[in-house]
């Protein structure tokens, strides 16, 4: 994935795989009749597995064993201890586990017989870090000495055993006699130790009478079936980790488990035995087996372990038996001292595993087989195999792979590693809840919002990250007011911003729950589509594994700006201006309905992609990309294909790619409606709503139901053979995933009213007599298109504008949420379209300067601002550094934020245009919509672009720590916030704006786990993120339009002529506003907030509760009431309840964080600070039982998890008040969180902001 925002969707930060590949290396695996040199295969095969360079391999922890130990016919051993396999670049790097495995591979030697079950048991006892060692352990009675004492006169005499052979012990009898007559010592008087021995005979004749002794020594019979011995020597120095102690005796020694520590274990992680064999497995019997199984299991789980119960031994030597009972204990977690779910998969190596005839076979499959039910593949014996079926819980559960291969090596590996985790990945559903704006209600919040739920997917290579998007009412009064409700009745989400399962959407007309679900509900399930149908089927558990659809007949109405094929193929897009969208297929001729069933539909849209026959233009399109589209169209077609299919098969259930909308807001249409007596609109209406998605698709659905009505995939994304292939479910590709049309998009109608009745009885009717949409594609493209959607059926082509046109030669990813307004361009009052720049891929480099060789002469892509004729797409004027209507030379960085406007005199037309860029500058532009007249020529209608302010400077005296200049310049992807006020007699501007860097918002954090990050390796060094209020102190003048730039008052200001912290006051200060306005002299041009300080400056930002630079201000700002409210994203937020390790993440939260207009410092009616209100602004924190488990400290006035925007909904008045247009507040979980009154006023406003 590349450096984006899309980074805090990271993969799974848990998950470990570990597995053992036991491989036998029997006399059997030499040369066989068949021709077959099997050890030569397996190396092969052993070697491809090892120089490959999937992915999944890298961080999967591999280790390596083989039997019979050193052709021993007994015992298998562990030659390689488990590490990380890493890159497969690695592989001749002398020390790397790639290397360390090809060379104990190359140094396998066959010989000895198949000792399978003493083998299994081995690799068992390494995964667990136990033994398999055990001894015998007899008190053996030694035939030591002979006494002799002499009849005649007593004398007494010793012989004593010299030699005795082990081999003459008798274990049955406890009894080692001496080696023969010829080892007894000469007699002698010296006693040799006889006092300490035993008696047990005695003897006589003549002349002496006899006593033997024996002594007793301790016998100890290793068990020789253990490889314990072996594989402890092959742990050395160089190939360390095999045991916890190489010095320890073979009794004492134990394995070193390769499984992660107890305490960092999670449910998702996975480990199992990979064991490969070429036959029949001999050479043991139960009590053998058992004995090394038993002591693998340990005291506990050992002691009443044996081999009845499941398999049945082939051979009495073959240990099946046993295999069986130990794999069921191995899987079942409670059973085993490792505590953890062991998986066995078995892969029969050569032509004797090629069918299931022989009894062995049979075996090896049921002792392997999966069974489970959430299990991902079948193989011969699942259960619902039709014959060697094993039930559930089954054996080993790792998977039977036969194979002849060296390929088959690699590819078994590989399908064994993905059984490995308990269920399959799941992607993560999250999204948040937008409330659309009414433009014939814009004084009202509507009562619905719209969850743009999605599948962020970053543990795989999909294009499309699933989407949907799904309505929800807003809960207007009681304690719950200001969350959201499903159809069901229960809100959406818990206390923690997790979805309730239990809930439908209010588009789900189906009888099944969707909460937390993509797939379900939402505008995705009323997407129209051709489907058979199928009935709802289940598993053993109750678990659906099937949905209920029923047959439609649907085909959706897909629209593009096509106008013909090229010869290449390449796809030539519309240019004219008012011009029908290419429609497919083309609708039907009237009074014909081809769409009666399934066969009909699927006949009549393949005939519209005949070559010869079809519809025109799209029987042109190259074979690829009409293989693409009729997926898109709910037909699964191969697109590798090269001729069309000669009929198309519907699905049984939606086949639909539908991406998210991660920054596409949904945008209310509202076509018509009936005004009450008061001119509010009611419920009687009929409303569209409009988005974006990452596969490449506008949506427009309708919002009572959900249907879709029309969607629009441009050329820019059909002409991309890359970008196109996000149109078919499931494909995947390196620069996952695909952008498409997420990109902001706005409405702008226009209406006529018509009134029947009169009086009481007078009802009035407002239609939609233009509905025109604008937007772009944000990280899709960089393209802007404007289209008239009146009628959603029938959508004309506006424009299309893009870099790849000279007059915006300059654009690039188009970012900017498009701004719709009014001004006078030579002398006629024009529509406009104004939009900043846009992107620069550059900025994915978080140190990046304008001197790097990614920029082109020293200047970002998007380093421009344009104001566009909003019905043809004609560039009226722009600015950027050169070249432009006004040049500013200082504009050399993309702007990709909306751009804030100002109307100065209430005449309905924009005068001043604010905006800030990626390289921490601010700037205002001032258009003169009363230009004059000379002969045929006018005057400039740009007066001047003027940066306001540099904040790419330092404050070296109150602010020395944070270096802001070169690679750490500010960057401002959101739009300010333009709000005036008075002190005095000064009349003045705040522009509030703050930093922070969204394309690599996890810079400096998390500093592991950063696989797929960007940086790599976490940055240090990096300066706070701020919130800054600009004081423009020019727009007032009465003369500003034919002012010079020398006797500008706010131009060029640097961060030295700021104040830091202006809550707290320095010696000899007593009010905050004579800081920027004294008595005497120029007084500070405008105030800076760390964002991860708190209101009396305390920065938390020390490296330790936070990393300096982590917080980052995201999505837009918003001013109301003397308040700016800030949303900032923490990456190390413990707002929140930590999320599960096992399943794809979403890094940090987003808290709100407020401050006061228009001096940064909350203020009394006298203008002495409000230490009470003060107290709640900038980062706030709090600690205890208010935090989640394991947070001493953690954050307030938290969003929600991941980069969230500050989401305004209704409030119902209770009881109601006098002019009132309802209550607003800020959305939460389980409930909203502060109030302002809405009233209603007729007011003639002198400067006003209108963007929507």
């Amino acid at each position: 994935m590349q450096a984006s925002d899309l980074q805090i969707y990271a993969s799974p930060t848990a998950g470990k795989k570990t597995i053992v590949m036991m491989l036998d290396t029997s006399g059997s695996m030499t040369n066989n009749s068949y021709g077959e040199n099997r050890l030569a295969m397996l190396k092969n095969g052993m070697n491809a597995f090892l120089a490959s360079n999937n992915p999944i391999l890298n961080d999967t922890r591999v280790g390596l064993g083989n039997f019979s130990a050193n052709g021993d016919s007994r015992s298998g051993q562990v030659l390689v201890a488990a590490a990380p396999l890493g890159d497969a670049s690695t592989l001749n790097t002398v020390g790397s586990q790639r290397y360390k495995l090809k060379q104990a591979v190359a140094n396998l030697t066959a010989g000895g017989s198949t000792p399978s079950a003493h083998a299994y048991a081995e690799a068992a006892a390494y995964l667990m870090g136990t033994t398999t060692y055990s001894e015998a352990n007899y008190a053996i009675r030694k035939d030591s000495y002979i006494k002799r004492v002499r009849k005649s006169d007593n004398r007494t005499e010793y012989s004593y055993c010299t030699s005795y052979r082990d081999s003459q012990i008798d274990t049955a009898n406890l009894w080692q006699p001496c080696r023969s007559t010829n080892y007894w010592s000469s007699w002698s008087t010296s006693n040799p130790g006889v006092d300490t021995a035993t008696a047990y005979d005695t003897s006589s004749d003549w002349t002496y009478s006899y006593t033997y002794y024996y002594t007793t020594f301790n016998y100890a019979i290793a068990n020789a079936d253990s490889g314990i011995p072996k594989s402890k020597s092959n742990d050395t120095a160089s190939n360390p980790n095999i045991v916890v102690d190489r010095n320890a005796s073979n009794l004492n020694a134990i394995y070193q488990s390769p499984l992660p520590a107890v305490a960092n274990r999670q449910s998702c992680d996975g480990q199992g035995i990979y064991f490969l064999s070429d036959g029949e497995p001999n050479n043991t019997t139960n009590t053998r087996s058992a004995s090394v199984m038993s002591t693998a299991l340990g005291s506990t789980f050992g002691a009443d372990f044996t081999c009845s119960g499941g398999l049945s031994n082939t051979t009495a030597d073959s240990g099946w038996a046993c295999m069986g009972e130990f794999a069921k204990r191995l899987f079942d977690k409670t059973k085993n001292p490792a505590g953890v779910s062991i998986q066995t998969a078995f892969v029969g190596f050569g032509s004797d595993f090629s069918s299931l005839s022989s009894s062995d076979v049979k075996n090896a499959c049921r002792l392997s087989s999966r069974t489970q039910s959430d299990r991902k593949s079948d193989d011969n014996c699942s259960p619902n195999q039709t014959t060697n079926a094993v039930a559930a819980p089954g054996y080993g559960n790792g998977g039977f792979f036969p194979t002849q291969s060296a390929q088959g090596v690699t590819d078994s590996v590989i399908a064994f590693i993905n059984n490995l985790d308990k269920v399959p990945l799941e992607p993560l559903t999250t999204g948040a809840i937008s409330v659309p704006y009414d433009a014939l209600n814009p004084k009202n919040l509507q009562e619905y919002g719209y969850l743009r739920a999605f599948e962020p997917n970053p543990a795989n290579t999909y294009l499309t990250w699933r989407g949907n998007l799904k309505k929800y009412h807003v809960v207007l009064s009681g304690t719950n007011a200001g969350a959201f409700e499903a159809s069901t009745g229960g809100l959406v989400y818990n206390v923690s911003g997790a979805f309730r399962t239990e809930t439908k959407d209010y588009w789900n007309s189906s009888t099944y729950n969707d909460g937390g679900k993509v797939f379900f509900g939402g505008s995705y399930a009323k997407v129209p589509l051709p489907i058979a149908g199928q009935n709802e089927t289940r598993d053993e558990e109750g678990n659906i594994t099937k949905y209920y659809y029923a047959v439609q007949t649907k085909i959706r109405n897909l629209f593009t700006d096509v106008s013909a094929v090229a010869a290449d193929g390449s796809l030539t897009k519309i240019s004219t201006s008012g011009t029908n969208l290419l429609r497919i297929p083309a609708a039907p001729p009237e009074g014909t309905n081809p769409f009666d069933n399934v066969a009909n539909t699927a006949s009549y849209v393949l005939g519209k992609f005949d070559a010869s026959t079809g519809q025109d233009i799209l029987k042109a399109f190259p074979i690829s990309l009409k293989l693409k589209i009729l997926n898109y169209l709910g037909y699964s077609t191969d697109i590798s294909a090269t001729t069309l299919p000669s009929s198309l098969v519907t699905p049984n259930e939606p086949y639909l790619s539908m991406g998210g909308s991660i920054h596409s807001l949904p945008v209310q249409l509202t076509y018509n409606g009936t005004l009450d007596e008061n001119g509010n609109l009611t419920s009687a209406r009929e409303q569209s709503i409009l988005y974006g998605t990452m596969e490449g698709g506008l949506h427009i659905v309708d919002a009572s139901t959900g249907v879709e009505q029309m969607a629009f995939v441009p050329a820019d994304i059909l002409n991309n053979p890359v970008a196109s292939k996000a149109l078919v479910v499931g494909q995947s590709d390196a620069t996952a995933p695909a952008h498409g049309m997420d990109g902001a998009w706005v409405s702008d109608p226009a209406y006529s009213i018509t009134t029947t009745g009169s009086g009481s009885s007078a009802v009035s009717k407002v239609t939609a007599k233009q509905m025109n949409i604008y937007g772009g594609m944000r990280m899709g493209g960089s393209s802007y298109y404007g289209l008239n959607v009146l009628n959603p059926a029938s959508p004309k082509l506006l424009f299309r504008v893009g870099a790849d046109q000279t007059d915006y030669s300059r654009m690039g990813q188009s970012w900017s949420k498009p701004v719709l307004a009014n001004i006078r361009y030579n002398g006629v009052i024009k529509r406009v379209m104004i939009v900043g720049g846009g992107y620069d891929q550059c900025y994915e480099n978080p140190n990046i300067t304008l001197s790097n060789s990614c920029f082109t002469n020293g200047k970002a892509k998007g380093n421009a601002v344009y104001i566009i004729d909003a019905k043809t797409g004609e560039r009226l004027w722009w600015t950027s550094d050169t070249g432009s209507s006004v040049d500013n030379s200082n504009i050399k960085h993309s702007i990709v934020s909306r751009i804030s406007t100002l109307d100065r005199d209430a005449d309905g037309l924009v005068d001043h245009l604010y905006f800030g860029d990626l390289g921490g500058q601010i700037f205002r532009i001032d258009l003169n919509n009363n230009q004059t007249k000379t002969n045929s020529t006018y005057s400039s209608f740009g007066i001047r672009v003027v940066r306001l302010a540099n904040l790419a400077t330092n404050d070296s005296t109150y602010d020395a720590s944070n270096d802001y200049t070169a690679g750490n310049a500010p960057r401002f992807y959101e739009p300010p916030t333009v709000t005036i006020h008075d002190y005095g007699i000064r009349t003045f501007i705040t522009v509030g704006i703050a930093s922070g860097d969204r394309s690599t918002p996890l810079d400096v954090y998390p500093l592991t786990g950063r696989e797929g990050m960007s940086p790599s390796t976490a940055l240090s060094g990096r300066p706070v993120n701020n919130v800054y209020g600009i004081i423009d102190k020019d727009f007032i003048k009465k003369n500003l339009m034919s002012l010079t730039d020398s006797q500008l008052e706010t131009k060029d200001i640097t961060r030295s002529t700021f104040r830091k912290n202006p809550q707290i006051l320095r010696s000899g200060e007593t009010r905050v506003a004579q800081i920027f306005f004294p008595n005497t002299g120029t007084g500070q041009n405008g105030w800076y907030r760390s964002l991860s300080s708190m209101s009396d400056g305390t920065e938390k930002a020390n490296n330790s509760f936070r990393i300096k630079g982590g917080l980052k201000a995201f999505e837009e700002p918003m001013a109301i009431t003397g308040t700016l409210i800030v949303p900032v994203y923490d990456p190390q937020g413990t707002g929140i309840v930590a999320a599960d390790p096992c399943l794809p993440r979403v890094v940090g939260e987003t808290d709100q964080q407020t401050f006061c207009l228009p001096f940064g410092a909350c203020l009394n009616s006298d203008g002495s600070i409000d230490q009470n209100k003060e107290n709640g602004s900038g980062f706030r924190t709090q600690t205890g039982t208010n935090c989640p488990v394991g947070a001493s400290e953690c954050n307030k006035d938290v969003i929600g998890s991941g980069i969230r925007g500050i989401a305004f909904v209704p409030k119902r008045d209770e009881p109601p008040v006098t002019n009132s247009c309802g209550k607003l507040q800020l959305s939460g979980n389980e409930s909203g969180t502060g109030e302002w009154q809405c009233t209603s006023h007729l007011v003639p406003a002198r400067w006003y902001e209108r963007y929507r």
